[in-house]
């Protein structure tokens, strides 16, 4: 899920006020729709929470630039760093929630131009552009909607300092749009819709309990699944 979506949004890191909310969005990838809650305390600090079906009910946490996946699987809690389990935890079902696999993924930013249109998703305005770029060299165009409303400025900054920390993670992601970032980042916009891949549902600035940021204290912790199921 979200394989091409939410690595677009890298890496719109600017310095200034900032509130907590919960962000809702929904899209369809790969011919499947999905859900995606985005809760955060801060530009750093935030969980993403995914309609994930299967036995495995997981979660990721970012905080200080790490990120730890949390999983329930029969009555026990696992908690993993993102950094180490790699692409043995697709095994897992784990990384799916956020569609991340063992192809590498390379996104090119090719152009993004104004149509002059305008488009109101979940009552936030936004301008309407045509986006040119290209996964893994083979070329592709969606409309993306951007808006200069606060909160969407918020919940994207926040959303693209968890992707930077799961791009940082994984050495089979590969993304080439630093001008066009670059630009939105400057400009302080944010991302409503991205074709039907993504879209955003409701936000909400609401400071959300600090409790559901908190790494469980009483799971089983693995620091390195992979080196264990090596040795499996």
């Amino acid at each position: 899920m979200l394989k091409h979506i939410l690595y677009f949004t890298l890496p719109f890191i600017t310095y200034s006020a900032f509130a907590s909310g919960i962000a809702q969005f929904s899209g369809v990838d790969g011919g499947e729709e999905y859900t995606l809650k985005l809760e955060y305390l801060d530009r750093n600090t935030s969980r993403i929470d995914a309609n994930k079906k299967g036995d495995v009910k997981s979660y990721l946490l970012f905080k200080e630039k790490q990120a730890q996946v949390i999983a329930e699987y029969q009555g026990n809690t696992l908690v993993m760093d993102l950094a180490n389990i790699s692409t043995m935890a697709q095994n897992l079902g784990v990384m799916s929630v956020l569609g991340i696999d063992s192809d590498t993924l390379q996104i090119d930013i090719i152009s993004m131009q104004a149509t002059g249109k305008k488009e109101k998703i979940a009552d936030i305005e936004g301008e309407v552009y045509k986006l040119s770029w290209s996964r893994n060299n083979i070329r592709q165009q969606d409309e993306l909607v951007l808006s200069k409303n606060n909160q969407a400025w918020e919940y994207t900054e926040a959303l693209a300092s968890a992707v930077d920390t799961i791009n940082s993670s994984s050495t089979s992601i590969n993304i080439k749009a630093d001008r066009l970032l670059g630009r939105i980042s400057k400009e302080k916009l944010g991302v409503l819709r991205l074709g039907n891949r993504f879209r955003l549902v409701s936000v909400l600035n609401k400071q959300d309990d600090p409790a559901r940021f908190n790494t469980p204290d009483t799971s089983f912790t693995i620091p390195n699944l992979g080196g264990l199921l090596e040795n499996l």
